[in-house]
C-alpha cells in the first residue's frame, strides 16, 4: 500500500476509533457523502498490529476528482503540536469516477509499533471536482 493510501486510511482510522470521538465539522454544510457505518477490526486498534477499516455510506453526487486534507495534532509537553498536514488526490485512493449512490471502502493497514501513545485531534476534509464539500470530520482520541 502506498503512502497516500496509508494517510487516507489513517485519517479514517483516527476518526473511527470510537463512535463518539468523531463528528461532522461545525458548519459542515451539505456534505455529499453521508456516512452510515465506519468500523474497525480490532476496535480499538492496537499499536503494532494491523487493523481493517470499513467505511459505508451514500454519495449524493458523482465524484470525478477531488482532494483530501488531513490535519492532526498530538498533545505533548502540555500543548497541542501540529503534525504534518497531508494533502492527497482522491482518485489516487479510489478509482474515479465514483458513481452517485451507495459507496463502500475497505482496507487493511498496519499501525506501526513506533506510533506514540497519547492524545490526538484533527480534521479530515474531502472536496470534489468543484471544490464542494464531500465530507468534513473532526476527531479527538486517545491512542494506546
Amino acid at each position: 500500500m502506498d503512502r497516500l493510501n496509508i494517510i487516507l486510511v489513517l485519517g479514517l482510522l483516527f476518526v473511527a476509533v470510537n463512535g463518539d470521538i468523531w463528528q461532522q465539522c461545525e458548519g459542515n454544510v451539505n456534505p455529499t457523502f453521508s456516512i452510515t457505518s465506519l468500523t474497525l477490526q480490532p476496535d480499538p486498534p492496537v499499536i503494532g498490529k494491523s487493523v481493517v477499516v470499513n467505511a459505508v455510506g451514500t454519495l449524493s453526487e458523482q465524484v470525478t476528482s477531488g482532494n483530501s486534507v488531513f490535519t492532526i495534532q498530538f498533545y505533548i509537553a502540555g500543548a497541542w503540536r501540529n503534525l504534518p498536514t497531508f494533502k492527497n488526490d482522491v482518485c489516487s485512493v479510489v478509482k474515479c469516477p465514483v458513481a452517485q449512490g451507495p459507496f463502500s471502502f475497505s482496507t487493511t493497514i498496519p499501525i506501526p509499533f513506533i506510533t506514540p501513545r497519547g492524545q490526538y485531534r484533527g480534521q479530515f476534509i474531502v472536496t470534489d471536482q468543484s471544490n464542494r464539500n464531500i465530507t468534513c470530520l473532526t476527531f479527538a482520541t486517545q491512542l494506546n
